[in-house]
């Protein structure tokens, strides 16, 4: 009994002492929402499952994003992301490997999860924002898109973030 007590305390002081690590990372979130139903499968270059997660700011300020992103086991797969901005054919590189980016007044970014090891698992992402004006309390709205390739045929699909609301 004795050892699983000073068991039960240590694993106590271990967690008081992550949160308080954890509070060291705060990020000035004025908005957030969750994104559900991720799935990311990565064989090889002619097989696999990517997300994409497109985030535009209706607001006439540019906006501070960040965006999370966790397997089944909620490991961090932020890592693999890339922010774009363009378009098909036309694609530039914004950010890379934090999943933090700014996005400009009326502007629109792409989130990719990018193969580049084997991966098969689903997961969410997370979606935080923050911008100079204090008052302001939507100013994001987006979708996901997710894309498979099985060799030959290249299909998608796509949902709304929120149904579609501004967050």
């Amino acid at each position: 009994m004795k050892r699983l007590m000073s068991v039960v305390l240590s694993m106590v002081v271990v967690l008081m002492m992550c949160g308080g690590a954890m509070a060291q990372e705060a990020y000035p979130t004025q908005g957030s929402a969750l994104v559900p139903n991720l799935i990311y499968s990565y064989s090889n270059s002619n097989i696999w499952i990517l997300p994409y997660i497109t985030i535009t700011n209706i607001t006439n300020d540019a906006v501070e994003c960040r965006i999370k992103v966790y397997d089944s086991e909620a490991n961090d797969l932020t890592a693999l992301g890339t922010v774009e901005k363009g378009g098909i054919n036309n694609w530039t590189v914004v950010s890379s490997g934090t999943g933090n980016f700014e996005i400009p007044a009326h502007c629109t970014r792409k989130f990719n999860l990018r193969g580049e090891r084997a991966i098969n698992t689903v997961g969410y992402a997370e979606i935080e924002w923050g911008s100079n004006d204090p008052k302001a309390r939507k100013a994001l709205i987006g979708g996901v898109m997710i894309y498979s390739k099985d060799g030959v045929n290249l299909t998608g699909s796509n949902f709304l973030i929120n149904h579609g609301d501004p967050f």
